[in-house]
């Protein structure tokens, strides 16, 4: 066999695989050592591809899609310093257990460490945040060239799906030439795999009598698009509160036993003396609560269907490896606890909390009041990409008599690659993107995809020029010779130069009595941009606690 035939093979033979296990799109970077798996991918019958020129903005993307459709998609860049790019990007997808498939050709061994040109050491080089890694043989013609492919991919496949979710990277070295042979299609379909398939039962007797304590709480993060509805079942049986972080998607139901506005109570001097708590799916969004279930003495009960158990903000007191649905669903037989007084006090506080945050916001004026705005605009079709910092805490303070969906990139919290993974998910949801200035001004470049591929997204950008969430550090007072400098960084943008530039359509509300009139359009592509204050929005906020905490002197 000779090298063309070898290569072809090889790339042919390892599309065909990644679609066997469940893989429909990838996005390209474009670069020539990448040359014969792009192609692969592009030949494809049924794999769509992606192209985006920039490699960060491109993993993120990715991570929308996978969000979006919820399967695994891989990424491929060409040799050398594309391939670091995607770094960020990966860090996200291990510490959120999304499947991103990481795929960096590679200089063939003999022009490593030589001085040869777009040539860095890429072996292990995600080795802090990937759970699987496998540098491939150059294509030879033996049959152990395939036998590579067969065995790797499936003892990589368990990442994919189930429990053990998460980042793969597989590095391939090519020589030249790097053309497959074209002709040989029979090759990209030639697959036999089948997926894997994850289960595990609990015997849940030893925690029974823990459960039978009165005071109980449910605490729901992320589900990662895991069923719910025995969550829901069992808190309605039992009395139980379920507080719910706005990525849970509990929210939506719209249940009596769902309280939304935790957060604000915690913030505003609520302490608790439980029993015990039910701790469900990812570590939740709000600070108060993971510092108070950091110090409580409640007996407290972990439930991920996932290996690697995300202990914050403390080891709980025991952990299953089980979905949610299935671990409610064994409980569902226990005998009920009457609960009355403690369910009702919950639902007492959440109905106040509710009336005095929709008095407080009818003339409130700052951040919080065109966020509280644009989450009543959204129906049950839409769903909101929520940017770090800021946005996603209003959102967790806000968010209630809403059917709406909410997503964010809460595995590494940052605000690299916001833009580009709200795009990647618009190509499968209705997508309203929450966005600060900075995290906009940070990832500019992935309205590429918008632009050359048609993808349609409303973005609403809170314009406070500057790191609005560092205004609640201590920083801000102890510092504050310095703080606008370090800090605040304002950087003046005009942001109807970026629509201009990438064919967003741009609008610019200076009152929320402006933007309250505003009707969100979803044909083609929209910035919206909101003008706030950075002091005026830390001074509102504060207002609104005072008022929550006058209300726990009097329930509690």
């Amino acid at each position: 066999m000779n090298h063309n035939e070898a290569l072809t093979k090889q790339v042919y033979t390892f599309a065909s695989e990644l679609y066997a296990y469940g893989v429909r799109e990838v996005v390209i970077s474009p670069g020539s050592r990448s040359t014969p798996l792009a192609i692969a991918f592009e030949a494809h019958p049924n794999i769509k591809t992606w192209v985006h020129p920039d490699e960060r903005s491109a993993a993120f993307f990715a991570l929308g899609l996978i969000k979006g459709s919820e399967r695994p998609v891989a990424i491929l860049c060409t040799s050398g310093t594309a391939a670091a790019n995607y770094t960020p990007a990966i860090a996200e997808s291990q510490i959120s257990r999304i499947p991103l498939i990481v795929l960096t050709s590679d200089r063939p061994h003999e022009l490593r460490s030589v001085g040869a040109p777009q040539a860095i050491n890429q072996v292990n080089m995600f080795a802090n945040y990937v759970n699987f890694q496998f540098d491939m043989p150059v294509a030879d013609g033996t049959e152990y060239m395939l036998d590579a492919i067969y065995y790797q991919m499936q003892i990589a496949s368990q990442y994919l799906y189930g429990p053990h979710r998460g980042p793969i990277h597989f590095n391939l070295p090519f020589r030249e030439p790097l053309t497959p042979n074209l002709e040989r299609q029979e090759w990209l379909t030639s697959y036999t795999k089948k997926l894997p398939h994850y289960q595990k039962n609990i015997n849940v007797q030893d925690i029974s009598h823990i459960l039978k304590e009165k005071k109980g709480l449910i605490i729901v993060g992320d589900m990662q698009h895991q069923a719910v509805d025995q969550i829901l079942t069992y808190a309605t049986v039992h009395g139980l509160p379920i507080l719910a972080d706005p990525l849970s998607q509990l929210r939506k139901y719209n249940h009596p036993n769902v309280i939304t506005t935790y957060d604000l109570y915690f913030r505003a001097g609520l302490d608790l003396d439980v029993d015990f708590v039910i701790r469900v799916g990812k570590p939740v969004i709000s600070k108060k609560l993971n510092q108070w279930l950091k110090h409580t003495n409640a007996y407290q009960i972990l439930v991920q269907n996932n290996d690697k158990i995300d202990v914050f903000p403390t080891p709980p007191s025991v952990s299953y490896e089980i979905s949610a649905n299935d671990f409610f669903r064994n409980l569902i037989e226990e005998s009920a606890v009457e609960r009355n007084d403690w369910i009702e006090m919950w639902r007492t506080l959440e109905s106040q909390a509710r009336h005095h945050i929709d008095k407080h916001m009818s003339h409130a004026t700052d951040e919080a009041a065109f966020v509280k705005t644009v989450i009543d605009k959204l129906t049950k079709e839409d769903a909101i990409f929520v940017s770090n910092s800021m946005p996603v805490r209003d959102v967790d303070n806000l968010l209630y008599n809403s059917e709406v969906e909410v997503y964010a990139n809460r595995g590494a919290n940052g605000i690299d690659g916001v833009v580009s993974t709200a795009i990647g998910m618009a190509v499968h949801k209705k997508i309203t993107l929450l966005i600060g200035d900075l995290a906009f001004y940070h990832d500019m470049n992935g309205l590429l995809m918008a632009k050359i591929n048609n993808i349609h997204l409303n973005i609403i950008l809170l314009n406070n020029d500057g790191g609005g969430i560092f205004s609640y550090l201590p920083q801000k007072a102890s510092a504050e010779a310095y703080f606008e400098r370090l800090f605040g960084t304002p950087t003046g943008l005009n942001f109807e130069y970026t629509a201009l530039l990438y064919d967003f359509s741009f609008k610019r509300y200076n009152s929320v009595a402006d933007f309250t009139q505003e009707k969100l359009s979803h044909m083609h592509s929209h910035i919206y941009e909101l003008v706030t204050n950075r002091d005026d929005n830390m001074s509102q906020h504060q207002i609104l606690y005072k008022k929550l905490s006058g209300i726990l002197n009097v329930t509690l």
